[in-house]
């Protein structure tokens, strides 16, 4: 079984080691630099006797300049990026899926994208499609759940069989799940920093040829050795970048298999891209900056240390071991009927969670609404918490309460930002209500539609894995729990490294199981627990 945790940990190390190699790039970059236009300078004086007086003043004013830029470019696009996938998605010439399209094809990757999110017990992510790729491709951006986005190439959306674009769906779920996007965002800022060592040198060669024939004008040789160090940086950064990169992919396609527990759908997807002649390619300009993000290789390149994924038949042989190297006839998948699919689906599979819990028609065409969710919202959690007879809120059991929840986000997202905060400020005055679960779904929202500044609070360590597991023992006894104390422990869990989040699952799912079975309510608040602080459900917790 794929560990997420532990390929969290792994991508956090993997972080470790990128900003060790980028600072060691960055000072030689820096030396090489500060040397060749300290010289231009004239920091390197002639004397008689064929000696040479070397003046420090120049080197330090050079590094300092150099250095401070290179970082001030890579602030700058750090910044550009802070409001997470969003900001990727639409660098590419993204376009935003509503969430109430009425579009069949966009549809049916809405319902794959809410499938997968129910599955891991996280809400859903917005939807980005790339209208004018007409090769398969996909890619996940975000810095966490918060501002996580799901895209794909137009290609990608109308070929794909269901069970294929599943797979690939899934794929970059696990990039979510695995900590990656993160690491891919600062990748694409560290390579912006040293990309502009180069841009500045292509400027000050152009420069100096256009303005002066005169031959003791130094800008040109400045511009032309900036130029190519620039470049060589960037050459070595690229490097770096695919050599993390592609041990990512394997990794998040192992985790694709797991979610789906179909093989041939990732295979079959991967054998699509392989069928065409241009295959994953991306045409956008700004596609270079993020191809390590991509699903498949999103450019050409003729050195394989180069690639930011690894060759399309080693993933396929890694997935279907017995594959004879043929690929098929490129062709529009044909889209199944959702009786056909069902029938046509593996067992037993995560992603049927959302198809048992048989979710009403109505609501979920109202909480795909941007104007109807936040008063679908309002009414579903209000009225338990008053005790209110709601026939349409009556039957439904927790399990499908915070299913409709996290099916919501994208619709509060998008909602009138005046009804999304009236929303949480009703459901936060109530936040003191006997209901835990409910509670729970307030907190849930909050920590997905509110500033992550008001989440700063936080306690000891040891006293947020104390009061976790105090307040599941104490539902269990069906006592009140301490809810201010439970949100600042949320508060502090969700800032912990993969490996400690991994060992205070592992610590509530010891508490609710002591006597030996594990209560409804200790079910419906660990399932909240996890979605808080951004962890997927344990998998016994998904039968």
């Amino acid at each position: 079984m794929v560990n997420f945790f532990e390929h969290q940990q792994q991508a956090r190390r993997n972080t470790g080691l990128l900003v060790v190699l980028f600072f060691l790039a960055f000072t030689l970059i820096i030396g090489i630099l500060t040397v060749v236009a300290a010289m231009v300078m004239g920091a390197v004086k002639a004397k008689q006797g064929g000696t040479y007086e070397l003046d420090w003043l120049p080197f330090m004013w050079v590094s300092l300049v150099v250095g401070g830029g290179i970082l001030l470019v890579m602030l700058i696009k750090w910044l550009q990026l802070k409001a997470g996938g969003k900001v990727v998605a639409e660098h590419l010439g993204g376009t935003l899926v509503s969430p109430d399209t009425q579009d069949p094809v966009e549809r049916r990757v809405l319902n794959v994208v809410e499938e997968m999110a129910i599955a891991a017990n996280m809400p859903v992510p917005a939807v980005y499609i790339l209208p004018n790729e007409s090769t398969i491709n996909a890619f996940a951006a975000g810095y966490d759940t918060r501002d996580a986005v799901i895209g794909l190439t137009r290609g990608a959306i109308e070929t794909f069989s269901r069970e294929q674009l599943q797979g690939v769906v899934a794929h970059e779920f696990s990039h979510i799940l695995n900590g990656d996007m993160r690491l891919n965002i600062r990748l694409i800022a560290a390579l912006a920093g040293i990309l502009a060592v180069a841009h500045l040198g292509r400027i000050l060669l152009h420069t100096g040829s256009s303005r002066s024939r005169n031959n003791k004008n130094p800008l040109p040789m400045v511009g032309l050795a900036l130029l190519i160090i620039g470049w060589i940086g960037v050459l070595f950064g690229n490097l770096i970048k695919a050599a993390v990169s592609r041990q990512r992919e394997y990794l998040a396609d192992a985790a694709a298999v797991q979610f789906t527990r179909n093989p041939d759908a990732l295979s079959g997807a991967l054998k699509q891209i392989g069928a065409r002649e241009y295959g994953s390619r991306i045409q956008h300009q700004n596609a270079d900056e993020a191809a390590h993000m991509f699903f498949g290789e999103a450019l050409k390149h003729w050195f394989g240390m180069m690639a930011t994924h690894p060759p399309l038949e080693k993933r396929i042989k890694r997935i279907e071991p017995r594959w004879n190297g043929r690929y098929p006839e490129p062709r529009k998948a044909r889209s199944r009927s959702e009786k056909e699919h069902t029938a046509a689906q593996p067992q037993p599979s995560a992603l049927n969670k959302l198809a048992m819990l048989a979710l009403p028609a109505a609501l979920l065409e109202q909480i795909h609404s941007p104007q109807q969710a936040p008063q679908v919202v309002h009414d579903l959690v209000l009225s338990q918490l008053l005790d209110e007879h709601n026939e349409t809120f009556a039957e439904l059991n927790p399990a499908q309460q915070l299913a409709l929840v996290e099916l919501a986000v994208p619709a509060l997202r998008q909602a009138k930002e005046s009804d999304r905060l009236n929303l949480l400020k009703d459901l936060e005055q109530m936040a003191d209500s006997q209901d835990l679960f409910h509670w729970g779904l307030y907190q849930l929202l909050a920590r997905q539609l509110l500033p992550k500044t008001r989440f700063k609070a936080t306690v000891d360590n040891g006293e947020a894995l104390t009061i976790t597991v105090h307040a599941l023992e104490q539902t269990d006894k069906g006592h009140d729990v301490d809810r201010q104390q439970l949100a600042l422990a949320l508060n502090t869990c969700r800032g912990w490294s993969p490996a400690q989040k991994e060992r205070l699952v592992d610590n509530w799912l010891t508490t609710v199981r002591k006597d030996g079975k594990i209560s409804p309510a200790e079910r419906q608040l660990l399932a909240i627990l996890c979605a808080c602080i951004e962890v997927p459900l344990p998998d016994e917790m998904l039968q």
